[in-house]
Parts: structure tokens; C-alpha cells; sequence
């Protein structure tokens, strides 16, 4: 059954192709990009600016680009050129929805190494359909057009060879993910911590002490990886390489929320300042923060927050984490010196979520496509977990998630039938997975966790406990549904106040978020000690 919903899941991917669903501004991009690394030699990939999406990701996957250009050369050249802005030929759409497909195949092959791990026989296929038929997935990669999916599958690879003790092989995934998408810093603390206790042996008492040895080899990995994939480019641009570099990657100049607000703190922060400035608290002048722009704004009422306010928030968010990462993490002796012990691996996919979760919460114009970082990994972990508690809290943030992303389509016909659909279809399907284990193998479950059948209701799935059941969450779903996707702002304000369904779903869905990220991050002991 599992096999045959990984088919179906493809056949869908194809599928989408021909229907011609909207493309975002990412499809464009991600032309312009091929055309860049193409027709423009290395010096000066990061300093075009025929186009204003200029590239701005890391050096690894602009050579990704220049591979699929290569390909893309003997399909439609005119893909290719630079100065051809907004092309979009039936070639060149078929072709470039067929890379992320292609893409997904990383997935794949992420979901079942890390699923290996803690399944047997064909329920190892369980994360791989898990994965496949996520809503969100499909919604931002195969329609608003986006390669999370094989990114994501390159962290998953990674996080799996670390809990299986190949410790240098999953640093150096993790350092090519982190020259594809800079987001992936996110989770950057969290391998340092756990790979600084646990492969290198840090320990502070009864005395300090390090694998010197360990730490060194290590290290010397990392720098050498990050010249090798960076020096290219680094080299070839000259002296100002590095601050272009810097500059692309890192544009503070945008504003602490996208456009759309993500279902964050933050969300929820300006919200209270547009309601304060309109109770007559503090000044209206300035830009508002729901005009619909990515650029940094003044508040109205309450405190402007620049950019290193919540980079010290995410630290202080940060810190119960890699503390509790500190505690669970057996530190390397002499007889382990370059494997990690099982029990203290086997919950690091859980600490990856997380950390994504925190920078996600707090961090500084967070995209909402960044709650994928949470959710894939989450699911993946959930997938071969015996704890119910977990999965129904997986399904549970999986499901506000997806309906978080929605927006990202417009509001035509076809578009507003495809997100339902998969918005009820994926979270049938990832409910029907994850709890199919807890169905067969009831005893399973521990003790200390919500009984089996208590989490097999499809309204339970999306609840947050007795605080907020399914039914209220899913009464949530269908009036703001109803009002955001079918008519019901326009018959109600018309044309007045046109952000305001956009910034309920972001103050709906933050605190479902919010209180989601919470129940995930009370599981770690639970997890830990099952694993140990």
C-alpha cells in the first residue's frame, strides 16, 4: 500500500505539469539563475543585475543551476539568455518542473535512510510516503515552485549518518547544505553542541576535557569542505567577491516579517501594534507593516525590533535546547573516538526539528515556507517513533502548517480547489500512516502516553489537547477558510482592510504554531530515554 501511495504521489508530481497552476515569482528565479551560471562566466555570477532577481544563494547551488543548465541548453536555449526576462516557454516550464521532481528523489533517499534506522522490512517505507504526499511539499515545490524537497532530503541524509556514527560523512552533508541555502544556519548550533559533546568529548566536569585529536580532524573537514566549495567563486570575483557574497546572502535590509507574515512571534507582535495603533496609541505615520512590502518598516505603538534583538531572542530561545542536547548527549571516550553511541544519536533528528522551530519562532524576516525545515524532519522522526504523544503532535503542527501556506496561492478557481484538496487529502494520508503502527501494535505504546485509541480519530490528529480539541481547531479551519479562500472577506468589507485575512490565518496559525512547538519540545526526554 505504502509503495503504491509513493507512485501515486509521483504521478501527481506529473500531473501538475499540464494543469498550468500558478508559478511564482521562484520560477522566474530560478530561470534567471540558469541563465546566469550559463551564459556568464564565475567572476560574475553574484555581481549581474540584468534581472532583479539576482542570485543569492550560496556557491553550491549556483553550480547545481550550472549543472541543470547544462541540460537545459539542449531543450530551449532561449532559456538561457539573460536579458530574456519572464520567459517561460512550455519547454522551459516542463523542464524546470521536472527538475524539482528529479529532486525529490534526494528526499527519497533522505526519508529512508533516517527511517531505516528505527523501522523494519516495508514499514521502512512508511517516512518516504509520509514525506511524498505532504501537503505543504507540494504546494511550495510543485506548484509555487521551489527545491525544498531536495534540500531537505540532503539534511535528512545528513542527520542519518550522524545517528549512525558515520560522523565526518553527515558534518560534510551538512556543510554542502549549508552552501546551498544559508536558512540551513537555523540548525547550525545544533550540530555544533551535539557534535562538540559527542564526537569530540567535551565535557566540563568533574574537569574540563576535549578529544583534542577528534576536535582537530573535525574541524579540518569543515574548513577544508567550505574552501573547496566556496574558494571558486570567492577567487574568480577578486576582492570584493566576499562582501558581494555577504551582501546577497544576507540582506539585513529587509524587514523583521516578509510580506506575509510567517506564523511566528512576530506575527503576533504586529499584530498587537497595528491594534494599538488603531485604539490611538503611538504615531501612524510611517509604513505599515501590513502593506504588503519586504522592507523594514517603523511601528506604529510598540518597540521598531531591529535585526539583533531577535538574533539575542533566538539565542535565549535557543539555549533550553542545546542544554537539554548537552545533558542527553553521551560525550565520546577513548573506545568511541569517531562513533557516537547510539543513545545519544538517536534523538537528533528530534533536536534538528526543533532547532529549526526556534529560529522559526523568533528569527528575523522568517519566509512561512521555512516551517517545511520543521515539519519533514519531525515527521520523518514521528514515523518511526513508538510514542503517540509524538505523533499527534507531528500531525497536529503538520496540519497548521499546510494550512499556513495556503496563501501562498492566489485565490482563482483552480488554485483554491488544488491547496483543499491537498490540504485534506495529505492530512488524511499522514494521519492514516502514522497512526496505522499504533492500530496493528497497540501494546506498543507506553504507558505514559495518550492511549492509542485516543489518538485515532482523525478531529484528535489535529488537536492541541483539552486547551484546543480537534473540533475547535477544525471549526478554525473551516470559518477562516471560508472567509479567507471563498468569499467571505469580500461579502463581508468588500474591498476595505484587503490584508486582514492574511494576517488572521498568520495570528491563527502562530498560535497553533507556537503552542505545537511547545508540546514537541516537553517530548525530548521521552524521546531521549526511548532511544537510549
Amino acid at each position: 500500500m505504502m509503495r503504491s501511495l509513493i507512485i501515486a504521489s509521483f504521478l501527481l508530481r506529473l500531473l501538475l505539469i499540464p494543469l498550468d497552476l500558478y508559478r511564482s515569482t521562484d520560477f522566474e528565479v530560478h530561470r534567471n539563475w540558469l541563465a546566469i551560471t550559463h551564459s556568464l562566466p564565475l567572476s560574475r555570477w553574484y555581481f549581474e543585475e540584468t534581472s532583479q532577481w539576482t542570485l543569492d544563494y550560496p556557491p553550491v547551488f549556483a553550480y547545481f543551476e550550472w549543472l541543470l543548465s547544462q541540460f537545459a541548453a539542449a531543450v530551449d536555449p532561449a532559456m538561457l539568455r539573460v536579458d530574456n526576462l519572464e520567459y517561460a516557454s512550455q519547454a522551459t516550464v516542463v523542464f524546470q518542473r521536472l527538475s524539482v521532481i528529479l529532486g525529490d528523489l534526494v528526499l527519497v533517499a533522505g526519508a529512508w535512510q533516517l527511517g531505516s534506522l528505527r523501522l523494519a522490512g516495508n514499514d521502512r517505507w512508511l517516512p518516504v510516503a509520509v514525506l511524498l504526499c505532504n501537503s505543504g511539499l507540494l504546494i511550495v515545490d510543485h506548484i509555487h515552485f521551489q527545491y525544498n524537497g531536495m534540500m531537505l532530503g540532503l539534511l535528512l541524509l545528513s542527520v542519518a549518518d550522524i545517528e549512525r556514527g558515520r560522523t565526518y560523512r553527515g558534518a560534510f552533508f551538512f556543510c554542502v547544505l549549508l552552501s546551498m541555502k544559508q536558512i540551513f544556519l537555523y540548525v547550525a548550533p545544533v550540530y555544533f553542541v551535539f557534535l562538540l559533546r559527542g564526537h569530540c568529548g567535551c565535557s566540563l566536569l568533574p574537569y574540563p576535557k576535549i578529544l583534542w585529536n577528534q576536535l582537530f580532524r573535525l574541524g579540518a573537514m569543515v574548513v577544508l569542505s567550505f574552501a573547496a566549495m566556496w574558494g571558486p567563486v570567492l577567487i574568480a570575483g577578486g576582492s570584493a567577491a566576499g562582501l558581494q557574497l555577504l551582501q546577497r546572502l544576507f540582506p539585513f535590509g529587509r524587514g523583521l516579517t516578509h510580506a506575509y507574515w510567517a506564523p511566528n512571534i512576530w506575527a503576533l507582535y504586529n499584530t498587537a501594534d497595528r491594534v494599538l495603533a488603531k485604539l490611538g496609541f503611538g504615531s501612524q505615520s510611517g509604513q505599515s507593516s501590513t502593506a504588503g512590502m519586504a522592507e523594514v518598516y517603523e511601528s506604529s505603538a510598540l518597540w521598531t525590533v531591529p535585526p539583533k534583538a531577535t538574533f539575542i531572542l533566538t539565542l535565549l530561545a535557543y539555549y533550553p535546547l542545546l542544554a537539554a542536547i548537552w545533558r542527553q548527549t553521551r560525550p565520546a571516550g577513548a573506545s568511541t573516538l569517531t562513533k557516537i553511541s547510539a543513545s545519544s544519536s538517536g534523538a537528533f533528528g528530534l533536536y534538528v526539528a526543533l532547532g529549526s522551530a526556534i529560529a522559526f519562532g523568533f528569527g528575523w524576516h522568517v519566509h512561512e515556507k521555512a516551517i517545511l525545515m520543521v515539519t519533514v524532519p519531525l515527521a520523518v522522526v514521528a514515523a518511526g517513533s513508538n510514542s503517540q504523544a509524538l505523533v499527534s503532535a507531528t500531525t497536529a503542527l503538520s496540519a497548521v502548517a499546510t494550512f499556513s501556506i495556503m496563501p501562498l496561492l492566489p485565490d482563482r478557481p483552480m488554485e483554491t480547489a488544488a491547496k483543499w484538496f491537498l490540504f485534506l487529502a495529505g492530512h488524511l494520508i499522514e494521519h492514516f500512516l502514522l497512526q496505522r503502527r499504533f492500530r496493528s501494535r497497540p501494546a506498543a505504546t507506553p504507558s505514559g502516553d495518550v492511549a492509542a485509541a485516543s489518538g485515532s480519530s482523525l478531529l484528535s490528529s489535529i488537536g492541541l489537547g483539552p486547551l484546543l480539541p480537534g473540533w475547535l481547531v477544525a471549526l478554525g479551519y473551516v470559518v477562516l477558510g471560508l472567509y479567507r479562500d471563498f468569499g467571505g472577506h469580500k461579502l463581508l468589507l468588500g474591498g476595505r482592510l484587503e490584508f486582514l485575512p492574511l494576517l488572521l490565518t498568520s495570528d491563527f496559525s502562530a498560535l497553533l504554531v507556537l503552542f505545537s512547538f511547545l508540546r514537541v519540545f516537553w517530548l525530548i526526554p521521552q524521546e531521549s530515554s526511548a532511544e537510549a
